[in-house]
């Protein structure tokens, strides 16, 4: 069962070997320039794979890159949704729609609001 780390999986990369993590980086960015799907279709599919592992920490740090980068929660929930009766159980899914709306009311209680 998934834990929830203290750090970005990265952070402890990076303190294993900087080189790895280097190249880590290296490698994620030329899968996602090697196709024809942009950035932000290639983060939803991600967080589509993560949210049916079941990994939260992940999950949560991709989904809150791409809604504080504008992508709309909507559209977030969506890539979760389509997974249903496919890939994904119900629980899984709305195990994802709870972590959306704690990322929700983490970005809310950050703006003081």
């Amino acid at each position: 069962m998934p834990r929830t780390l203290n750090k970005l999986t990265s952070a402890y990369l990076q303190e294993a070997s900087a080189d790895a993590a280097a190249g880590f980086r290296a490698m994620r960015a030329a899968v996602v320039a090697a196709g024809p799907l942009d950035k932000v279709t290639c983060e939803l599919i991600v967080i589509s794979g993560l949210a049916l592992l079941g990994y939260e920490d992940a999950f949560k740090t991709h989904a809150r890159r791409l809604i504080e980068a504008g992508t709309s929660r909507a559209a977030v929930e969506h890539a979760v949704l389509v997974t249903l009766c496919s890939t994904s159980t119900l629980f899984q899914v709305a195990r994802a729609i709870q972590w959306l709306d704690d990322i929700d009311a983490e970005i809310k209680a950050a703006k003081g609001a």
